[in-house]
């Protein structure tokens, strides 16, 4: 006849590994695979994000794009309409998140971003700082990612809020990576004039012929003669403020030129600042405030100038980042 101990040491080894095995088993991770539309309310507001999650339970970084103003949105997000989806792209491929968080509304009603420009009169007043802010916090909690493998990225009005976040919340994350966006002329005061409290390794992608974030500096997007969106600094002045904070004033950089589509409005010269938090401009000759992209074509304007199209902004962006990693 069996005794009862063999029987309960069994059922005893059978209910440890059960909780041995839940124990090891890797956390689900939230969100959806591909691209969702999600919300965060925040201080009794609702804020809209778009997240695209690759397939997986490990992602390797989050990646936060920032839309430019002008009434895309979020939408930049879909497939082959902008050169912001691009990220997505990527993530698939690099097993990262992308994120695009929605503005608040701008006098027009379209969504665009309160960024450090204290003259801008038609710009958006929501506050965006503390959403996004709150949203990082959040997907980083989400997806249990350190501040190590999280990374801003934005263009225009998105690009100067890219700067005010870095200014804000320098901490946060790990990089910036910056597409036709200058520093306020005249900042609010606090963090925006101030700038922020560490070195952040930064890449600047400029068009020397941009006519809506003035090159020399002056009115953004002044079609109408108003002035009415506010004032920054020239792009050297930008590119300066950045290699000082960085500590890259003296370093003589790497240079290199190529021109791969020779349709586009000319080459580009990309320099690279070595260093601890370490630089890299990409000043693409005769092209202006578009997104750089070799696979979404946007048509040349008076309002953009002409787009390069010798390099793609969200590649360059994500090899940039992916050696912070």
């Amino acid at each position: 006849m069996m005794t009862r101990t063999p029987f309960l040491a069994i059922l005893f080894l059978l209910l440890a590994c059960q909780s041995n095995s839940t124990e090891d088993a890797a956390p689900p991770v939230p969100y959806p695979v591909g691209l969702t539309d999600q919300q965060i309310t925040v201080n009794n507001t609702v804020r809209k994000f778009r997240i695209h999650r690759p397939a997986g339970d490990a992602p390797t970084a989050l990646v936060f794009i920032f839309h430019g103003g002008g009434g895309a949105g979020t939408d930049v997000a879909n497939e082959g309409t902008h050169p912001l989806w691009f990220f997505r792209h990527l993530a698939d491929n690099e097993k990262f998140v992308a994120v695009y968080p929605e503005g608040s509304l701008d006098a027009q009603n379209s969504p665009g971003w309160n960024d450090c420009r204290s003259d801008d009169k038609s710009g958006s007043q929501g506050d965006d700082i503390t959403f996004l802010k709150a949203l990082v916090d959040k997907l980083s909690a989400d997806f249990k990612m350190p501040a190590s493998r999280l990374f801003v990225t934005g263009t225009s009005n998105g690009a100067v809020m890219a700067y005010r976040f870095a200014f804000t919340h320098a901490t946060s994350f790990r990089a910036l990576a910056i597409s036709a966006g200058n520093l306020p002329a005249l900042p609010e005061g606090g963090a925006c004039t101030s700038g922020p409290a560490s070195a952040i390794p930064i890449m600047i992608a400029y068009g020397t012929a941009d006519p809506a974030m003035p090159v020399a500096g002056g009115c953004v997007a002044n079609l109408g003669g108003q002035c009415n969106r506010g004032t920054v600094v020239s792009q050297q002045a930008t590119a300066n403020f950045w290699l000082a904070k960085n500590g890259l004033t003296g370093v003589q950089p790497t240079v290199s030129t190529f021109d791969v589509n020779k349709n586009d409005a000319g080459d580009v010269v990309k320099h690279v600042y070595a260093g601890a938090n370490p630089m890299v401009i990409y000043w693409m000759t005769d092209a202006g405030h578009s997104v750089p992209s070799k696979t979404v074509f946007t048509a040349p304007s008076a309002a953009s100038g002409v787009q390069n199209r010798d390099i793609e902004f969200a590649e360059e962006a994500w090899a940039f980042f992916k050696a912070r990693l």
